[in-house]
Formats: structure tokens, C-alpha cells, sequence
């Protein structure tokens, strides 16, 4: 069930808490965006990655992977320009996609396995979003069929796809997946997330 699914990478921030680049971090050997990126595609979607602040390097960090990539002028502006630049770019596709998997680039421990519960999920229900569950809330990676694309593509500022979540509560089923519950905002992080991934049950 379900048609085709878009993973829409968001990989657009400056992050200035972490104060430089941290998509170009590497953890475990690969650049942040890049795990994110593999994960995606080894989940079965077709990549599409929005940037911003470092363009460049963010491309670069992707060589080799079969990726589309759109670029958010505004990326200054906020998560939610760059969720809504994304989504206008997946809907003037020629053949647009019948769902859109959103992911942050910066949530480490959530790879391939993950992303392919929450797309089984989708498909077992193709008409309801699929949200991550963790610590007592709903959020991304998130699955939007497209019937929620328009308005995920007016979405502005710092707010990021919350609202609509919220706005559409009774038709969001939450998968427990306490791995994006682990993002990294700061150095400190990376060393945390490092202890996570060498523990056996991740082996």
C-alpha cells in the first residue's frame, strides 16, 4: 500500500550553538550528514537534501550518493523555510511522490532499520502521518502523505512540521523510536553519542 516516498533531508542550519559546521562532524567515521543521508537511501527513498549555510561542503560530504539537492536562499530564516522549500521542490516534480519522509541530519542514532519502520508504518496506513515517539512527545523523522504537502509547504520561520502535527493530532499515529530522542547541538554531544554506538546491543 502507499505510493512512492521522497526522503527530504533537512541539512540547511548554520548551527550556531555547536559553532561551526557540525553536519560536516564526524561520528564514527562519517560525516553527520552523510549517516543521514545513507540511511535514507538504504531505506528506500529517493533522497532530496535541502541546504543552506554550507552549501558546499554539504555537497561534498555527499559525493558518491544518489541524492537531489534544492537550496533554501532564506536558510537564516528557519527549520520551517526549509521544510517548505523542500516540500515545493518535491511537489514540482513531474511525478510527485504520494508521501514525504522529513529527517534532521543530525539525530546519529537513527539509521536505516529506523526509517524503515516508520515507512512500513505509512504504508500499513498510507493515509495517516507518521511521527517518531520520544520523550513524551511527537516530532521527525516523520512521514507526510501528500495531502499535508501544501501545508507543510506555507511553514516559515524557526518553527519546523510541530504545527502540524499538532494540528492534525487524530490522524498522527506515534511509533516508538527512542533513537531520535539523541540528536547533537553541541561538541559535548559527539562524545555522547559515540559511548551510545559502542555499546554492544549496537553492534
Amino acid at each position: 500500500m502507499g505510493g512512492t516516498v521522497a526522503g527530504l533531508l533537512l541539512a540547511a542550519g548554520s548551527a550556531s550553538r555547536f559553532g561551526g559546521p557540525k553536519l560536516l562532524v564526524e561520528i564514527d567515521g562519517m560525516p553527520l550528514v552523510r549517516r543521514a543521508a545513507r540511511a535514507i537511501v538504504e531505506a528506500g527513498a529517493a533522497l532530496t537534501v535541502v541546504t543552506g549555510a554550507y552549501a558546499q561542503q554539504v555537497r561534498a560530504a555527499l559525493t558518491g550518493i544518489d541524492a537531489g539537492f534544492v537550496h533554501n536562499e532564506a536558510w537564516e530564516q528557519g527549520m520551517g523555510g526549509s521544510i517548505a522549500c523542500g516540500v515545493r521542490e518535491l511537489s514540482g516534480c513531474a511525478a510527485p511522490p504520494a508521501a514525504c519522509l522529513l529527517c534532521l541530519a543530525d539525530q546519529p542514532l537513527v539509521g536505516a532499520r529506523e526509517l524503515r519502520l516508520l515507512l512500513d508504518t505509512y504504508r500499513a496506513a498510507p493515509l495517516r502521518i507518521v511521527a517518531s515517539a520520544y520523550g513524551g512527545t511527537l516530532g521527525p523523522p516523520c512521514v507526510f502523505p501528500s495531502e499535508f504537502f501544501a501545508e507543510l509547504a506555507r511553514l516559515e520561520g524557526a518553527k519546523g512540521a510541530r504545527g502540524v502535527l499538532e494540528a492534525h493530532r487524530r490522524l498522527v499515529t506515534g511509533l516508538a523510536l527512542p533513537e531520535a530522542a539523541t540528536d547533537i547541538d553541541l561538541p559535548a554531544d559527539c562524545d555522547a553519542v559515540m559511548e551510545l554506538l559502542s555499546k554492544p546491543d549496537r553492534a
